[in-house]
């Protein structure tokens, strides 16, 4: 078993014998209850777990969800109590306590010496495994000082004795397993581990509500756990660092390490001469501010307890060898943190650290300054202040109030809560006012005033004090909080939550606005507002450590992110990691990590790129290059710059690796300049206003609208139209929709898909069109660029290359767009010619697509060929045109590579990120011949340009004849194009070796067969009086297959043909109409993730028994379609059986009577499809055509009478199925 598992099943055992234990005491899952006979001991554990209860209400809706909590903050103190003591007995720290072996009679040696002290306890219940486990636990408390142990702790909880027994084997069974290891409990970051995987119930929960992220869930929905070597990398260059530029002379980072033999300490940009002055190590102050469980803490405390040896040993510094833990501990080391779980881990953790460090026996660290936040205070309205200090002003005791409110809001927002800021504020104001408010004050009763108002609300959280323990231990939580958050520290680090502000909930958005959002907007994401709250909780020369995602390195909205760190910062290095590999498999996410010191030092930034390589090689390489950094040796990976020059592109991106002609091309013309990047609109509802082109008839109401959609290039994508009926006031009145940019609306220009791993490609836009913001479009400016040239560079590599510096996501921006540099000489007429011709290739190619609104006909014609060769011809022609594509834009790239006036090292840049173009690729003297003969066949529909031939005869000759699988080519996302870029082939000769092949790629063809199927049944299916086919016999009309047949005869086809297509689909018509085609043609149309499957055609049954099975035209679906489906083909099925079940009565032949008992299960099920039709009827249920598939082909769905769901289910109440259920158009 994996380590998750054992905990959740630990977890599980734990929580199951608390809720029992509570239910035992009346404290029940949704109400109380009065138990009679509950002994005084019991009595007095009840008032104490509703006190807790109580406490929780405060700030929970209900009952049962304070319940909820108090007994998983029971079971999760439990869990930590003994994997704490699992932790502190491997580490030999005293005898087992709970690892049980057989030489001690299938006991613990600590509870066999407990049984001879107390030889009673072998007729208590499992020999007395409760009061042991007491007493081990009150030993623990005494002689280690762990609040956690004490019996006053006030979620110390213990079960039954059967039950403890169960939960004691279950920790034993993790080091047992070979999955998890025997050494399991000695890492230092085992405890982290474990908190992880506690909450993995919750955030599963989490994940499947799809609930927006309020202060509450931050902690789960954003966990992830810092691996031990990043929270090394930025503790080393930040503590350690600033240790060095006091110490420049000690060698306490060349001290080899023990265990690996290596140095054990590797520090960046180490200084040669003292840049800071000296400072008592006990006065320093390092935080982090959103703790989880203390990773950092305890890893800083390794490397402060060396800092303290070298003092003592090197400089004199009377500091004794035992009591350093200690020091560190009470004097070091702060955290904070909205999860109390955490917090109690951390004090945990740094406790044990601290006694692994030697730490002396009878002086244990008395205090921890780790606090969890999640204290309930009352607002400052209903506890007013008593007028103590009668020198305030009305100023001052307005700054007591707000300290006082901000800091009730710690329970929702933690050391975000910024309760040192408003008496900051008052000395900022005093330093600037010479006369009003503050004259005559000096910086002295600034301080003094600072003081009292602290002093003043310690009283106050006194007088709060409730009587029982629980309140007062949150109020010592609240005291210790406000001691830490009000002083300045001399670093900050951190791995803080990753919370995008659109997954915010109402009161965490209110809030963040409400305090981050001036002087800089650094709100866009929790992380970049912990960036901030770092920069703010250091001193004027502290320094910052952090890891999170790199979005704020490149994207506009994160802007002011960058500015904060660019204008108040330095950068001292700065790791760019990249998607995965960083931490667990599970979190998927961008990773960067970086020091900040915020004294500008001016000295170069190092930068280390590694987010380019494939990720379970990153680490490796950090490893190889990271040592070059320490020693000053270059390194391909290295980049050493002024971080003034991140602020030469607009907007200041962290594009660090470029070269310096490179950054220089951003400094002149941009795409805003000579065209008109504008961000679609937003519908207010896109399942009530955006169809399918296939779903609607009315073209006068319904406009083409750009939507995105997945990478494609020059033209195509043109599958949905928007409701724009009366000049689109349905939308305009929506209550939801923006209709930006309105002056663009029909206009000619360019869209682009923005989202995708392949990167942003760019198609034309013809006029008469709208756009949505997935389909954000580029309009040229008259006299600036033409359309063609404009769409010709941005579909080159250097583009490409350009936007991914910019915005690195799979999301590229409009505000992205506007800062690509565009060349200023770009009247480039060959662009144009070969731009103009890629489109018009891949706009004749949409003829042969059943999916495009340009669809005539199928590549599969009647004629002398047979169906497989119509295919292999229309291979070839249809990849020969592509071919021409991608040499023409080979040329394009190196035309546009001259256009800017790259340098040679530029070039070679931005190929080795994109790749040479398949167009550039060697070919075979005779892939060449064959393709030049080629392009001379279709000259007249596509001339081949003088440059193309010149650039096909130039290319480099290659004697190979690779031999290349075919088998894969057509699969999603394995186009022509991406064949060649996996093959690393020219097309041309992937062109040749494809007719040498003679292959029919089976997907790919098989698609084509189905999709001539689908367009001969809608034309039946047009052709028809309802718009209704049955699949089975006995209807009163003929057969779909039967139909098929006839209808293909008609347009031209032989039987032989017929039959041959049929063979292509895989398996018998007649089977495969009733069984595959429904589901392909909905999987066919499944061409945006968020809208619907919208099949045109649908296929009704009555189930498994296929008493009634039958195709319908959505053009001719309605409510008066639906009756006829009863009336006339149920009606005739059902007297069709019952006539042929009375004729087998009168037969006594076994298969006669097994043939009559398929008919009457046959009759029910029909009797079971007609009850779901009247039922249908009697809803109201009246589809009409402009309401869409979503919305028409859910009740049929719910109803059970399809022959595949089409609407996604998952989800509940927010599924697909139900928010068309649901739909109010």
């Amino acid at each position: 078993m994996k380590l998750i598992d054992h905990v959740l099943n630990i977890r599980q055992l734990i929580a199951r014998a608390f809720s029992n234990r509570f239910e035992r005491l009346g404290l029940g899952v949704d109400a109380e209850s009065e138990v009679p006979a509950l002994s005084e001991d019991d009595k007095a554990l009840r008032r104490r777990l509703k006190a807790i209860i109580d406490y929780h209400a405060k700030s929970k809706e209900t009952y049962a969800e304070a319940r909820k909590t108090a007994v998983n903050e029971c079971t999760f103190t439990l869990f930590n109590r003994l994997a704490a003591i699992k932790v502190m007995e491997d580490k030999e720290f005293f005898p087992e306590i709970i690892q049980r072996r057989a030489e001690h009679g299938g006991r613990s040696y600590q509870h066999n010496s407990w049984l001879e002290q107390h030889p009673e306890g072998r007729s208590m219940e499992r020999e007395g495994l409760l009061p042991f486990f007491e007493d081990s636990f009150a030993e623990i408390a005494e002689n280690f000082q762990f609040p956690i142990f004490d019996s006053q702790y006030p979620y110390a909880l213990m079960p039954r004795a059967d039950e403890l027994n169960e939960i004691i084997d279950a920790f034993n069974a993790v080091s047992a397993d070979p999955d998890c290891g025997a050494d399991i409990w000695r890492g230092d970051d085992i405890l982290g581990w474990l908190y992880e995987n506690f909450n993995a119930v919750e955030k599963a929960q989490l994940k499947e509500s799809g609930e927006k992220t309020e202060y509450d869930k931050v902690s789960l929905q954003s966990q992830v756990y810092t691996p031990q070597w990043v929270v090394k990398f930025l503790v080393d260059n930040t503590v350690g660092k600033m240790y060095l530029e006091m110490h420049p002379e000690s060698n306490f980072d060349r001290q080899i390490d023990e265990n690996t033999g290596e140095l054990k300490y590797r520090i960046a940009n180490r200084p040669i001469e003292k840049t800071r002055n000296e400072k008592p190590l006990e006065k320093w102050r390092i935080i982090d501010p959103a703790c989880g469980s203390g990773n950092f803490l305890i890893y800083t405390m390794t490397l402060l307890y060396d800092l303290y040896m070298d003092q003592s040993e090197n400089y004199c510094a009377d500091y004794s060898r035992r009591d350093i833990p200690a020091l560190i501990v009470e004097n070091n080391l702060y955290g904070v943190d909205l999860d109390e779980r955490a917090v109690q881990i951390s004090q945990i953790a740094l406790r044990i650290k601290a006694r692994e460090l030697g730490g002396r026996r009878g002086k244990h660290p008395r205090h921890t300054n780790v606090v969890a936040s999640n204290f309930y205070l009352p607002s400052y309205e209903e506890i007013r202040f008593a007028e103590n200090w009668t020198d305030w002003d009305n100023k001052k005791k307005e700054v007591v109030a707000k300290v006082w409110d901000d800091l009730a809001e710690a329970r929702k927002f933690g050391s975000l809560v910024r309760v040192e800021q408003p008496i900051r504020e008052l000395a900022e104001a005093q330093s600037i006012a010479k006369e009003g408010l503050f004259a005559g004050e000096d910086e002295s009763s600034l301080f003094n005033f600072r003081r009292n108002a602290v002093d003043a609300i310690r009283e106050h959280f006194r007088r709060f004090v409730q009587t029982d323990a629980y309140s007062s231990t949150k109020i010592n939580d609240a005291l210790t909080f406000l001691d830490i958050i009000s002083q300045p520290f001399d670093v900050a680090v951190a791995n803080p939550p990753y919370t995008d502000s659109g997954d915010f909930g109402p009161e965490l958005k209110k809030f963040i606005v409400d305090n981050y959002t001036k002087p800089y907007k650094v709100g866009v994401n929790l992380y970049s507002t912990f960036i901030r709250r770092c920069y703010e909780l250091v001193s004027d020369n502290g320094k910052i450590g952090m890891v999170n995602p790199p979005t704020y390195m490149f994207i506009k909205t994160f802007e002011d992110t960058r500015k904060l760190i660019l204008e108040k910062t330095t950068i001292d290095i700065f790791v760019h990691w990249g998607y995965l590999g960083m931490f667990s498999p599970s979190a998927r996410v961008d990773s960067c990590m970086f020091v900040l010191d915020k004294s500008k030092s001016g000295s170069d930034s190092v930068f280390i790129k590694l987010d380019d390589m494939y990720e379970l090689h990153r680490k490796a390489e950090l490893d190889r290059v990271y040592p070059d950094v320490c020693e000053g040796r270059e390194n391909a990976r290295v980049y050493r710059l002024p971080q003034d020059k991140l602020r030469q592109i607009k907007t200041w991106p962290f594009i660090y690796w470029i070269s310096d002609d490179f950054r220089k091309k951003f400094g002149g013309d941009t795409l805003e300049d000579v065209a008109n990047p504008k961000v679609g609109m937003n519908s207010g509802g896109n399942e009530e206003f955006v169809r399918f082109h296939w779903e609607v008839n009315d073209k006068t109401r319904w406009k083409f609208y750009a939507k995105g959609g997945p990478y494609n290039k020059w033209y195509g994508n043109n599958w949905t139209v928007i409701d724009w009926g009366a000049d689109g006031q349905k939308i305009k009145n929506a209550s939801k929709s923006i209709l930006r940019n309105q002056e663009f609306y029909f206009k000619e220009g360019i869209t682009y898909s923005a989202s995708g791993s392949k990167g942003v490609s760019f198609r034309n836009l013809e006029p008469g069109g709208l756009f949505d913001v997935g389909g954000s479009c580029i309009f040229y400016k008259e006299g600036e660029i033409e359309n063609e040239v404009l769409l010709a560079i941005l579909n080159t590599p250097l583009v490409t290359y350009i936007s991914d510096c910019l915005n690195p996501t799979v999301n590229i921006q409009v505000g992205d767009m506007q800062r690509i540099p565009i060349a200023q000489n770009n009247h480039n007429g060959n662009l144009k010619v070969l731009s103009s011709q890629n489109v018009a290739v891949k706009k004749h190619l949409c003829e042969f697509s059943l999916i495009e609104p340009l669809f005539k006909h199928s590549p599969i014609q009647p004629g002398a060929m047979s169906p497989s060769e119509c295919i292999a011809s229309y291979y070839l022609y249809e990849n020969g045109l592509l071919t021409q594509v991608l040499l023409n834009e080979a040329i394009i790239n190196r035309e546009v590579f001259d256009i800017y006036e790259l340098t040679e090292r530029d070039r070679k840049m931005v190929l080795d990120k994109e790749g040479v173009p398949v167009g550039d690729l060697p070919v075979s003297a005779i892939a060449r011949d064959r393709y030049l003969e080629f392009l001379q066949l279709h000259k007249s529909e596509f001339p081949a340009s003088n440059e193309l031939i010149a650039h096909i005869e130039a290319l480099p000759e290659s004697d190979e004849q690779p031999r290349l699988e075919f088998e894969r080519l057509y699969q999603k996302n394995y186009d022509w194009e991406e064949f060649c870029i996996q093959n690393k082939e020219n097309p041309i000769e992937a062109w040749y070796q494809f007719t040498v092949a003679q292959t029919l790629p089976a997907q790919r063809t098989q698609e084509l067969a189905f999709e001539l199927i689908t367009d001969v049944i809608r034309t039946l299916l047009e052709k028809d009086d309802d718009g209704v086919m049955p699949l089975v016999d006995r209807t009163g009309e003929g057969l779909v297959a039967d139909r098929i047949q006839q209808e293909m005869i008609e347009r031209g086809y032989t039987g032989v043909q017929f039959s041959q297509v049929c063979q292509l689909l895989g398996m018998p018509l007649d089977r495969y109409l009733r069984d595959r085609f429904f589901q392909q043609l909905s999987d066919h149309l499944n061409l945006f993730m968020y809208l619907p499957k919208t099949p045109f055609i649908w296929h009704l049954t009555s189930g498994p028994l296929h008493a009634m099975e039958l195709f319908v035209s959505i053009y001719k679906w309605n409510r008066n379609t639906l009756s006829r489906v009863k009336s006339v083909y149920c009606a005739n099925r059902e007297a069709s059986l019952t006539d042929r079940l009375a004729t087998l009565a009168q037969s006594a032949e076994p298969s006669a009577q097994g043939e009559a008992t398929d008919i009457r299960a046959q009759l029910r099920e029909l009797a079971a499809f007609t009850d779901k039709l009247d039922a249908l009827l009697a809803s109201g249920y009246d589809p009409k055509l402009d309401d869409g598939v979503g919305k028409n082909i859910a009740p049929l769905q719910q109803a059970g009478i399809l022959s595949y769901s089409v609407l996604k289910e998952n989800g509940g109440r927010k599924s697909q199925l139900n928010k068309f259920l649901n739909a109010d158009w």
